[in-house]
């Protein structure tokens, strides 16, 4: 089979950030059903993927060269990455962090299964990319690289094949069976989980697994594919002595760890701590992520801060609400700015383009756009029906109920200009998990949420509207009474809603906007009335802060959203709905309910610009 990819690279970098995406959308929902609060558990995922990433890059450099990489901020030269060294230090920054930040435990079996998934994913990115490539091989499902390839390069370079040949010698798919392996990982881990007594025995049996693992693959794997140079001992090569060594000794600690006498493991909850120490944290990864800038990757750069940055505003807003003092509020509020100024320091400049943004979207016609987004939290609701229909008088029932929901979907877009109107076509495509569990009568059931949501807005100088409808299998939470006698879920169900949005005022000044369903990927399943004020700060599309509320017939909250650009094409985006007391009125089961805001955020890019 002939591996022919226009841009490999590109591939590469596609399953690079797809792996740290899905990964961080499965820890953000796991950790949810935890109750571990978000924005710790949004830190310790940043620091797991910045010590993974620095890992994974410095592991290949010299050391003399350490120095140089962070006074210069260049990263050009030192392209290469090991998963080994990711490995270990993301398991380091996943101890400091998990000791530091005091989170529930429990996140170290998240950690055990979810990892080695992200690393099958990103190893089909590999697999495109022609890197990590194996021996020759006359297997049916061999595989031959084109010409350009690291592959074509050392094959060339070792005369196993002339300078014309187009495509390698076939090679094993080394690629493809490291993903298979890790998949097979994180099953085995996954459904042993129950098995292990003591907190970190799962992560330990997971490495126990993977090096071993390793050790059978680089049997297969071309020795010119290594960034090490490759020296043997009794026919072993020094990487694979390495890998078995660490093998043996994680097992051995395994053993030793889970026959030791003391407590089995519990699920424990956050540790009380000083609002000092999660500002201190966050200023020493900012810091980090400054200083090691010329390491990072523009999409290494948006997969840190799609974490980093929601994470900072969320400790800002808890730190926030905890003071009683206004003026000490203010002041350390205010802290938290510093961290936001470190990372926007270290956004690369588009070098490819030498107009700034206002210049080089004014000359732009038209462009589409991807969006790749997702929603989720939990809402609590007092149902009330009617079950004395018909008879004299109107006397409700209340039935409590809680709800936790997942949603991810993503969307291709195109805006047009045209004079001074923006027209923007697109369509979304969703699903996701919905749980409803009637509190009142203690059952659960599912629902697998999916639909499509076609849309249109129109955004004039002074106006703007929008309107469009989502079509699927759409759930949501009634936020008024129902007059009938007795029903079996606390959400309605209904193919097609509609969705609705009005704004008047300048975009890039200062503007009002109602919206009704115009959340990307969706609304569902809590439908709620918005009221904002937002500015563009001087931008018409792609920069905007908003802070506004959200109301019903019974209900009402606020929320803070914000969009921005990373260069030219890169987008970031995230809206955060705060919980409290008016989601659940009822007190009767107040004792096991932790109120939480509901986040959505997201990613886009931007192509086929037009002038």
């Amino acid at each position: 089979m002939e591996i022919d990819v226009s841009n490999p690279a590109s591939c590469f970098s596609f399953f690079y950030v797809l792996s740290f995406g899905v990964t961080f959308m499965l820890f953000i929902f796991f950790s949810n059903r935890l109750k571990i609060p978000l924005r710790s558990v949004l830190l310790l995922l940043t620091t797991v993927s910045l010590c993974t990433i620095i890992g994974s890059r410095l592991s290949t450099v010299p050391v003399s060269e350490w120095g140089q990489i962070i006074v210069s901020g260049r990263y050009e030269e030192y392209q290469s990455r090991y998963a080994i060294g990711g490995l270990l230090f993301g398991l380091a920054g996943l101890v400091l962090s998990q000791y530091f930040l005091r989170i529930d435990k429990s996140m170290l079996n998240l950690y055990a299964w979810i990892t080695p998934l992200g690393f099958g994913i990103q190893k089909t990115g590999c697999f495109f990319n022609g890197c990590c490539y194996g021996k020759h091989s006359d297997l049916p499902w061999s595989i031959q690289y084109l010409f350009g390839t690291s592959a074509h390069y050392h094959q060339l370079l070792n005369g196993l094949i002339e300078k014309s040949s187009p495509f390698t010698l076939s090679v094993h798919p080394v690629q493809l069976y490291e993903t298979i392996l890790f998949f097979i990982i994180s099953f085995i881990v996954w459904k042993s989980l129950k098995f292990w007594k003591k907190a970190w025995s799962a992560l330990i049996f997971s490495l126990v697994l993977f090096f071993i693992f390793r050790f059978f693959i680089e049997f297969l794997r071309d020795p010119s594919a290594s960034v090490f140079e490759t020296r043997y001992i009794s026919g072993i090569s020094l990487i694979q002595w390495f890998l078995l060594g660490l093998g043996i000794v994680c097992f051995i600690m395994l053993i030793l760890y889970e026959n030791k006498p003391g407590s089995v493991y519990a699920n424990l909850p956050e540790h009380k701590t000083s609002l000092i120490n999660p500002a201190l944290y966050i200023l020493s990864v900012s810091g980090v992520i400054y200083c090691f800038r010329g390491l990072f990757t523009p999409f290494e750069l948006l997969s840190l801060n799609l974490k980093f940055i929601p994470a900072v505003i969320l400790t800002a807003c808890y730190v926030f609400g905890s003071l009683k003092i206004l003026r000490i509020r203010l002041a350390t509020a205010s802290f938290f700015a510093v961290p936001v100024f470190l990372t926007t320091q270290t956004f690369l400049p588009d070098s490819t383009k030498t107009l700034s943004y206002k210049d080089f979207y004014s000359q732009v016609k038209s462009y589409k756009r991807i969006d790749l987004s997702t929603s989720f939290g939990n809402y609590y609701n007092n149902l009330n029906y009617n079950p004395h229909q018909g008879e004299c008088g109107t006397t409700y029932t209340t039935e409590d109920y809680s709800y936790l929901y997942w949603i991810t979907g993503g969307g291709l877009s195109g805006i047009k200009t045209e004079g001074k109107s923006i027209i923007t076509k697109g369509i979304n495509i969703y699903g996701g998990i919905l749980e409803e569990n009637n509190l009142t009568r203690q059952w659960e059931k599912k629902s697998f949420l999916f639909g499509v949501n076609p849309y249109v807005k129109y955004d004039l100088k002074w106006i703007g509207f929008g309107f469009g409808a989502h079509v699927g299998n759409i759930r949501w939470v009634p936020l008024e009474p129902i007059d009938k006698t007795s029903f079996e879920r606390g959400t309605r169900f209904f193919p097609i809603l509609p969705e609705v949005l009005f704004r008047l005022g300048r975009r890039d000044i200062l503007d009002l906007q109602y919206s009704y369903g115009f959340n990307s990927p969706t609304s569902v399943p809590v439908l709620l009335n918005e009221f904002s004020i937002g500015t563009g700060f001087g931008y018409r599309t792609d920069y905007n802060l908003r802070v506004g509320g959200a109301f019903s017939q019974n209900y009402s909250t606020t929320f803070i959203s914000a969009e921005a650009l990373i260069g030219k094409k890169l987008g970031l985006s995230f809206k955060y709905n705060f919980g409290g007391d008016d989601y659940y009125l009822s007190n009767n089961y107040t004792y096991n309910i932790e109120r939480r805001g509901r986040f959505l955020f997201g990613a886009n890019y931007r192509f086929g610009f037009k002038k």
